[in-house]
């Protein structure tokens, strides 16, 4: 017989017809995860920034890590560290406070649209100060 994912149907025209069954993955991640574009800038550990890589943007971010979307994404395994700006509340640009999410980690994996980046414990979010008018 076919393996487990497969059935086989005969229609009225006699020829063996296989179909796949659908499969529902449950979500595994412990920590909720958010859809957020924040711009994004990339160094590896020992050198001031990675200048191949450019800016980046996110795609997703979690306490525990962020998927970075680019053409050219780092080797699984490679240790980088990641900044990011947060702009928070206000509905005008003057009352609204922005926070540097400053993370490091390994690259855990990559695909066609980019890499994830899964945070280590020296990761933190700092506030940034107002600039003077």
């Amino acid at each position: 017989m076919g393996s487990p994912s497969l059935r086989t149907c005969f229609p009225s025209s006699g020829f063996p017809l296989k179909t796949r069954r659908i499969i529902i993955v449950k979500e595994k991640r412990r920590v909720e995860r958010f859809e957020l574009q924040l711009e994004a800038f990339i160094s590896l550990p020992g050198e001031a920034s990675h200048a191949d890589m450019g800016n980046l943007v996110t795609r997703d971010i979690s306490m525990n890590g962020v998927f970075l979307i680019t053409d050219t994404p780092l080797p699984v395994g490679a240790k980088v560290n990641v900044d990011m700006i947060l702009t928070l509340g206000g509905r005008k640009k003057q009352d609204s406070q922005q926070a540097w999410i400053k993370a490091s980690g390994k690259v855990l994996r990559t695909d066609n649209l980019g890499m994830a980046v899964g945070f280590d414990d020296k990761s933190r979010i700092l506030p940034l100060s107002k600039k003077a008018d």
